[in-house]
């Protein structure tokens, strides 16, 4: 009988000389002997489109697996059996219009009342519970400064970052000895504000009423946090970051937000690839040129307000082709980025969506949603009577639970979404 001998890697097995320190691919023998497949981490992208698609373009005519195409869905002809279409879903007294968006991802009822006050996000909440098995427990992007689909427990909007570039270096280009040492102590200098500030803060609740203490209470709640992320940088401020044997990317010209999207997916991707994060959002706020039109300009709000006008809906119809083209490209990369005996793709949950179903006239109901990844059963389109829907929340239970979080509900939700596994 022969013996089985395997020389075991750490998945993060890292090389070093020189000063220079060089992230591995996954190698067979970062697989355990006698293991068919070691178990991979889970992940999570979700990606929020501020001015939804045109749906008579998108949905398809009739649901089930047997579907024809949508003409913006022959984009995607490549990866039919790699997601599913979702229609008719949306979240109950969430009807706000431009608003809805910061329900989105959290279900909070009612986002355009002034009393509103939001809840947090699953990709926060998913943080909470697994971000600390990586160096980023989640990252928030956006094409706009303005806009973050992120939001922390006490539902604060988390500030998102929009240049590829800058998240691209942050990532991956490690910074000379005195840098790093510069971004050590910074942190520590940050940790002990925190806690003279912590302190003054306990102080100052012994002098002020129920109202303010419970808002200095959600205060303490967030330097918590803060602080926790902060012990962790500490930790990985030292870490040489991973190579990706890449060029750095560059961010594109103003008004090219498509673009923009498109290398932010990829920047999440290549995280995900060496397993610097699990979760990362994205938002979409529009763009004013489109890469297959150059030279030319948009007002995309103005498109996405058609009122049915044929030419502004052609117009409009360049812009959002152009947009699920980037997505067709995503979807690409994580199908052929392979890990272990899989693909990229297989461990993701990847969802693309909007808080809208009709952006010309608000309508925040029959929300379009494109779900990939997870190893469900996909190529079919699941349609739902939009006036007797599951609640959006019901899927996004079912992205936590893919996630590994042992939870049965979210927000409004009254279980899992049916008819995906």
């Amino acid at each position: 009988m022969n013996s089985v001998k395997k020389c075991h890697l750490s998945r993060r097995a890292v090389l070093r000389a020189g000063g220079v320190a060089m992230a591995l691919p996954w190698l067979d023998s970062m697989q355990p002997a006698l293991s068919a497949e070691t178990k991979q981490p889970k992940r999570f992208v979700g990606v929020l489109n501020y001015f939804s698609f045109h749906t008579p373009f998108l949905f398809p005519k009739d649901s089930g697996y047997d579907y024809q195409l949508s003409p913006y869905l022959e984009l995607l002809r490549d990866h039919k059996q790699d997601f599913t279409i979702l229609s008719g879903l949306n979240h109950p007294d969430v009807r706000d219009g431009h608003a809805s968006d910061k329900s989105f991802f959290t279900g909070a009822p009612h986002p355009g009342s002034p009393t509103f006050r939001n809840t947090i996000s699953i990709d926060q909440l998913a943080a909470e519970a697994i971000g600390h098995e990586t160096r980023y427990s989640s990252l928030n992007f956006s094409t706009s400064a303005s806009y973050s689909c992120s939001y922390t427990r006490n539902g604060v909007a988390l500030p998102p970052e929009i240049s590829p570039a800058r998240a691209f270096a942050k990532l991956f280009i490690s910074g000379m000895p005195a840098q790093v040492a510069d971004e050590v102590m910074r942190v520590k200098e940050g940790r002990s504000i925190l806690d003279r500030v912590a302190s003054e803060a306990k102080r100052l609740e012994r002098k002020v009423g129920p109202t303010d203490r419970v808002k200095l209470d959600q205060y303490y709640s967030s330097v918590r946090d803060l602080e926790k992320r902060m012990i962790q940088a500490e930790h990985y401020a030292s870490q040489p970051k991973p190579s990706i044997g890449t060029q750095p990317l560059e961010d594109p010209a103003p008004g090219e937000d498509i673009v923009r999207f498109g290398l932010l997916l990829e920047v999440a991707r290549l995280a995900m690839q060496v397993d610097l994060t699990r979760i990362a959002t994205l938002y979409y706020v529009g763009s004013s040129k489109s890469p297959s039109k150059p030279g030319a300009s948009f007002a995309y709000h103005d498109l996405s307000h058609h009122g049915q006008d044929s030419e502004k809906i052609d117009q409009l119809a360049i812009l959002e082709r152009d947009l699920l083209q980037q997505w067709g490209i995503f979807l690409s990369q994580m199908k052929e980025t392979g890990e272990g005996n899989s693909r990229l793709l297989d461990h993701t949950f990847a969802v693309l969506g909007a808080g809208m179903g009709n952006a010309s006239s608000h309508d925040a109901t029959d929300l379009p949603l494109l779900v990939s990844g997870s190893k469900f059963r996909h190529g079919q389109h699941l349609a739902h009577n939009p006036k007797n829907s599951p609640p959006l929340c019901n899927l996004w239970v079912n992205a936590l639970q893919h996630l590994g979080l042992e939870m049965e509900e979210f927000g409004s939700s009254t279980g899992t979404l049916s008819g995906l596994s």
